[in-house]
């Protein structure tokens, strides 16, 4: 059975700062997942969490020299018999997801471009990050 009470209800104890700043637990299926990030204390509490959940994904779009943190991402995962066992819009640049153990495959959709991991999820703490390349605009 899943940990995800035990691990939220460790990050309440063990970390109440970042705890609060961390949107509600969210469910597809039997998959418990928190998204989120807007704001400094709030992608501190996810970048702090990330190890107390099996994985966690982080979404950007490369600006130049740096890398800024996106939102509104469509986040489907796929298992190793093909079936959906995830299909949600991550609404800030984190996801923190109790995930069984195995393999994934992990297809994130940022403006019309998907990008796509294959993901083994095997501990807890496992990060997969997400980064679309920068836009080129014409005139």
């Amino acid at each position: 059975m899943r940990l995800w009470l035990s691990l939220v209800a460790g990050l309440f104890c063990t970390a109440p700062i970042y705890a609060q700043d961390l949107p509600a637990v969210n469910f597809y299926l039997n998959t418990a997942y928190i998204c989120g990030g807007i704001g400094s204390d709030q992608a501190t509490a996810f970048r702090s969490a990330q190890k107390s959940f099996p994985l966690s994904l982080s979404f950007g779009q490369q600006l130049g020299e740096r890398t800024a943190f996106i939102a509104d991402i469509q986040v489907v995962m796929r298992d190793v018999q093909d079936q959906v066992v995830l299909n949600i819009n991550s609404g800030g640049p984190y996801c923190l997801l109790d995930i069984d153990p195995g393999q994934y495959q992990v297809y994130s959709t940022y403006e019309g471009q998907t990008l796509h991991q294959n993901v083994t999820v095997n501990q807890l703490g496992h990060t997969v990050r997400f980064v679309w390349p920068e836009q080129i605009t014409t005139y």
